[in-house]
């Protein structure tokens, strides 16, 4: 051997076994890890009340009576669009109006925004309230509410679910769609 070859061989650090004994595990754990965190942090919400079924909101209850779009609405109950929905629709949505009742079961009554309430639709996006019959209202207990939410969602036949106060989920079918 020369000294160079010796110089080579000595120089280097020694390999520890228990080093890459190790390496195996710890990479199986913390893929394991990942796959639970992605699994936990992608959680589907808990799943909407039925259309036609009573979902808690604070100080009461909620349920939707029908969705449908809001140009049949006002056709079938014989109204005149509010001056707010006279305007272009964007392309590839289209209105409807929700029949929501909301009915007051606490001592202390229940308090309506209509500015509380989103239709949650695929991938995470909402669509605001456009109009309400009623922005606001105040509930005495036993009192009721029949509010009309009208949104812009998508024309394709989607589930999507009324969110609003107190995190109640109300599903709206896919009815209101031409095809539905």
């Amino acid at each position: 051997m020369t000294t160079q070859e010796a110089s080579i061989t000595t120089d280097a650090p020694p390999v520890r076994r228990s080093r890459r004994r190790w390496m195996p595990p710890a990479l199986f754990l913390l893929a394991l890890l990942l796959v639970l965190g992605r699994g936990l942090l992608s959680a589907e919400d808990e799943p909407s009340t039925m259309l036609g079924a009573s979902g808690t909101v604070p100080g009461g209850l909620a349920r939707l009576h029908g969705v449908m779009p809001y140009t049949e609405f006002a056709a079938l109950e014989g109204r005149e669009v509010p001056a707010e929905l006279t305007g272009d629709v964007p392309r590839g949505a289209h209105q409807v109006v929700v029949l929501l009742e909301l009915t007051a079961m606490d001592p202390d009554g229940l308090e309506f925004t209509a500015d509380d309430y989103a239709v949650d639709r695929l991938g995470g996006r909402r669509a605001p309230v456009v109009w309400a019959s009623s922005a606001a209202a105040s509930l005495a207990q036993g009192e009721t509410l029949q509010a009309e939410l009208v949104f812009e969602v998508p024309d394709k036949a989607l589930e999507l679910t009324l969110e609003g106060a107190g995190d109640v989920r109300l599903s709206m079918g896919t009815d209101h769609h031409s095809g539905g």
